[in-house]
């Protein structure tokens, strides 16, 4: 019988990990005829393939956005992928976190388990109950890229370099304000490691890693900055507030920072539709008690009581635990002070309102004055201290060497916490309505006249072209390379 390498034995054993959790998290909305409650992801497409082709086609000539993962706009009924795409991207951030962790220098296990504690975090993953589809599109790619940031910069191979901006600028189609705030974050990532190997600058590899980004990304930021600046000038101008009050909306209080190692001290979720489905489910959901998301009046006063949020804040007790092990033990590598550093400035700024002389920095940036909910900063805060768990693990693992079962026992208990509050937002609902409504209707089987925009069309066509060309070129490098060490 043939042994398995360490590396696939790994692989394999952190897939149908989170196979199993990713399994418990959606229970009840696999079948077809059943989908988690996603106010603003409803199923719309049409179960015919060639309806459904039909409109992506004109969503794409009207747009020119096209990212990998748009097959699943292709590949067989929605109601066969509307949960699954989401844990596909699950998968994809936490397997992007691993492929950084081990660039790292990290132990397998420390860098298996940092992908499996990102992928379930809770504000990471819980987003899928309002159905922000576009946040779990950047997070199959832009994970992926502080892996890919560390190689160029090591290998200087050019395939890291080219992938690098392909993944960035995939990144960018459909969440470009926390794509803007983790792109940000990457180039400062980026400039630190540069800066401390002390290297010449690869003009070569620079060339090419801005080159595939802009030219791949560029239908997401014209859209950007068109479309999604001109509909947030709307929204402000619509809501009767001033600019300030309306961006610092959904700013999280000081303490619900406590959420990040007690779940659900102030309940989970203020969508009714969640708690009833949640409910019928089984489910002891509860109702979000807290202040996030209180309405402010036009003044800037906060209203005595009200709240909106649709996701969880817990990064898990582990998790913690293990990033204050880390922050501790490895405070003598330089990742680890930056890290470390960043989670402490990330969840200031996710204060927004609460911490005013802060987050003003923010506000006076460029485009700072656009981004809305300053919780979102809590995505950063959380990305930053799964990596600093992951130190701690690999430090404890290399000061305990025959200690490795039980860590891993300890990982897969944190992570199962994680996945058993996560589990709290999948509300199943039954399709059968839904689907008889919407085949009485005649735009159920309407294909949309193609009435391609001139720009957007053919920025599309460079992007679609330059993706095929990034990944083939990666591939037939990385094959050219395992060749070449035979």
């Amino acid at each position: 019988m043939t042994k398995l390498k360490p590396n696939t034995a790994c692989f394999l054993a952190f897939t149908g990990i989170f196979a199993v959790l990713a399994g418990f998290v959606f229970w009840g909305a696999w079948s077809v005829d059943y989908a988690p409650v996603m106010p603003d992801h409803p199923i719309l497409w049409p179960p015919d393939a060639k309806v459904r082709l039909g409109r992506w086609l004109e969503e794409f000539f009207r747009t020119g956005r096209c990212e990998p993962l748009e097959i699943f706009n292709l590949a067989g009924s929605p109601y066969w992928w509307q949960e699954f795409k989401y844990a596909v991207c699950l998968y994809l951030s936490g397997l992007g976190m691993a492929y950084f962790l081990r660039g790292k220098g990290l132990s397998r296990l420390a860098a298996y388990s940092g992908g499996l504690l990102l992928a379930f975090c809770g504000y990471w993953s819980t987003l899928f109950s309002a159905g922000h589809y576009g946040w779990f599109q950047w997070m199959a790619y832009g994970v992926f890229a502080f892996g890919l940031t560390d190689r160029a910069i090591e290998r200087g191979d050019l395939r890291y370099w080219v992938l690098l901006g392909s993944a960035l600028a995939w990144g960018s189609m459909h969440q470009p304000d926390l794509w803007l705030l983790f792109t940000a974050f990457n180039f400062v990532y980026f400039l630190s490691m540069w800066l401390a190997r002390g290297r010449p600058v690869d003009w070569k590899g620079w060339l090419a890693g801005v080159l595939a980004f802009l030219l791949v990304g560029a239908p997401g930021f014209f859209h950007s900055g068109t479309a999604e600046v001109a509909g947030r000038d709307r929204q402000i101008e619509e809501s009767g507030q001033d600019r300030w009050t309306f961006v610092t909306n959904w700013s999280m209080p000081p303490e619900d920072t406590l959420e990040f190692f007690v779940p659900r001290i102030h309940g989970d979720t203020s969508c009714r539709y969640t708690l009833h489905y949640a409910r019928k489910a089984g489910k002891d959901t509860a109702p979000y008690t807290g202040r996030l998301g209180r309405p402010v009046s036009p003044d800037g006063r906060e209203a005595p009581r009200g709240n909106y949020r649709q996701h969880s804040l817990y990064v898990g007790y582990v998790t913690c635990i293990l990033a204050a092990i880390g922050a501790i033990l490895g405070r003598k590598r330089r990742a680890v002070w930056f890290f470390a550093a960043s989670a402490l400035v990330f969840w200031l700024f996710s204060l927004g309102r609460y911490c005013a002389p802060v987050y003003r920095l923010v506000y006076a940036l460029p485009m700072g004055d656009y981004l809305r909910a300053p919780v979102k900063w809590h995505h950063l805060t959380e990305f930053c201290l799964v990596i600093l768990a992951a130190f701690g693990l690999d430090a404890l693992g290399r000061k305990f060497n025959r200690a490795h079962l039980w860590l891993a026992l300890l990982v897969l208990w944190g992570a199962a916490d994680l996945a058993r509050v996560d589990a709290k937002y999948c509300a199943p609902v039954w399709l059968g309505r839904q689907k008889q409504v919407y085949a009485a209707s005649p735009e159920s089987a309407s294909v949309p006249p193609l009435e391609p925009r001139t720009v957007p069309a053919a920025l599309g066509l460079v992007s679609l072209l330059a993706s095929m060309g990034a990944i083939g070129y990666g591939a037939f490098s990385a094959t050219r390379g395992r060749h070449s060490r035979r």
